[in-house]
């Protein structure tokens, strides 16, 4: 039986600094991106800032209101990255197979003929040689299971440090007592909808008819579904040496103050698209899926993608597709972050010439206008409806949170969206 290893390092940012700084171990800290005051987001939280309730894509004045102490630090992205392809090399030594699944989480495949009790033994291996090889103070939670989902489950159950098999036997009595919310793939949207079904536990999703799911979810959702709550699970990995380079470009900003007014959302909504597309054009990249992603001074949100017609590489066109997926909200609550997101990329040269002249004409227009900025500086040459909220956002930060931020190593696949 095939056996799968997921392993994710804990409170990977702050944890990394913790080791780089001895004199920040065993204090509560958090990890923000660039900029100053209160409306920074943390990245990351130590292990000792999580037992105040602080979490990552929280504000610093939240995670302040929570835990008095907690020390704010700036990231180092790099050196972030640069440890993450680290550890995924340390991996590949214990098995044939490395899937990235974030830039702190991997799974790894066992070989078939390997026991369970072997392949605890190769867990507390990688564990040990983690501890030696990166750091003294960088803890992993493993979980060994036969399937992908079922092991990053066994993952969570232990933390930190923990270690955790889910047998085929003993799926029963974990899907049992295990709420649906605990599976990687139900977010908040899907996790509702479920309760309302009276769907709470892995068990109950499993006792629910197929045919139901797939009329209420779709099919591909609502087999899914049927499957995982029924102990059926995907083994299927791919190796990150065999992935294209990059599989989702985005950008995200937390707003100075909340803003409630449409037209500003868009300028900013427009900005954010702009360098997306700048990226992609860098890159020789264009994308066929667009992820818009909202948070409200609620702390509520808004997360809706949608799969283009085409594909797209100009930054406009990326705002158009966002465009229409925030005209699906209903009633615009105050704006607190935005961010856009364009996935299902693939080589320019992989694609035809534009066929009619039109398209010919503004495909050359935003090269020039691509090679400008580039020789000059960004936003040398600009839409005039940026000319006001450019202003006011001199240089937006990278957008590098764990939610939407995607390594540019080769290795890394992008973040699997939750449905």
């Amino acid at each position: 039986m095939k056996k799968i290893l997921h392993l994710d390092v804990n409170s990977y940012f702050a944890t990394l600094e913790q080791q780089a700084y001895p004199s920040l171990r065993g204090k509560p800290i958090g990890v923000a991106g660039k900029g100053k005051g209160e409306r920074t987001v943390v990245a990351g939280a130590s292990i000792e800032a999580k037992k105040f309730g602080v979490k990552s894509g929280m504000s610093s004045w939240e995670a302040k209101r929570l835990c008095p102490k907690i020390i704010i630090i700036e990231a180092d992205y790099d050196r972030y990255i640069f440890t993450s392809k680290r550890i995924f090399n340390i991996m590949e030594r214990f098995g044939p197979k490395v899937d990235i699944f974030s830039i702190d989480e991997a799974f790894l495949d066992l070989y078939d003929d390997m026991s369970w009790d072997e392949a605890i033994i190769i867990a507390k291996r990688l564990k040990q040689a983690i501890r030696r090889e990166i750091g003294e103070w960088v803890s992993c939670s493993v979980g060994i299971s036969y399937g992908k989902t079922l092991a990053k489950l066994a993952s969570e159950m232990q933390k930190p440090d923990g270690l955790t098999v889910i047998r085929p036997e003993d799926f029963a009595k974990i899907a049992a007592v295990t709420p649906i919310e605990e599976l990687c793939g139900i977010g908040f949207r899907l996790h509702p909808r479920l309760n309302r079904m009276g769907i709470n536990t892995i068990a109950e999703l499993g006792s629910m008819p197929c045919e139901m799911l797939t009329a209420t979810f779709g099919e591909y959702t609502g087999t899914w579904l049927h499957n995982i709550g029924n102990g059926r699970d995907s083994n299927i990995l791919h190796s990150w040496r065999s992935l294209p380079q990059e599989k989702s470009i985005g950008h995200s900003y937390t707003l100075p103050q909340d803003i409630a007014n449409p037209s500003d959302v868009k300028k900013v909504l427009l900005l954010l698209c702009e360098r997306v597309g700048a990226r992609m054009r860098q890159k020789n990249l264009a994308g066929k899926t667009v992820s818009l992603y909202l948070r409200f001074g609620d702390r509520t949100g808004f997360d809706e993608s949608r799969n283009q017609k085409r594909f797209l590489r100009s930054g406009y066109d990326v705002y158009l597709a966002a465009e229409n997926l925030l005209h699906e909200i209903s009633s615009l609550q105050p704006v607190r972050l935005v961010a856009v997101t364009v996935s299902d990329l693939t080589s320019w040269e992989n694609l035809s010439a534009p066929l009619f002249v039109e398209e010919q004409r503004q495909e050359a227009l935003n090269s020039q206008v691509h090679s400008l900025n580039r020789r000059y500086g960004e936003f040398t040459v600009f839409r005039g409806a940026l000319a006001a909220i450019k202003k006011r956002i001199h240089k937006l930060p990278d957008g590098r949170n764990k939610r939407l931020y995607l390594p540019q190593i080769t290795e890394i696949n992008p973040f699997t969206k939750r449905v």
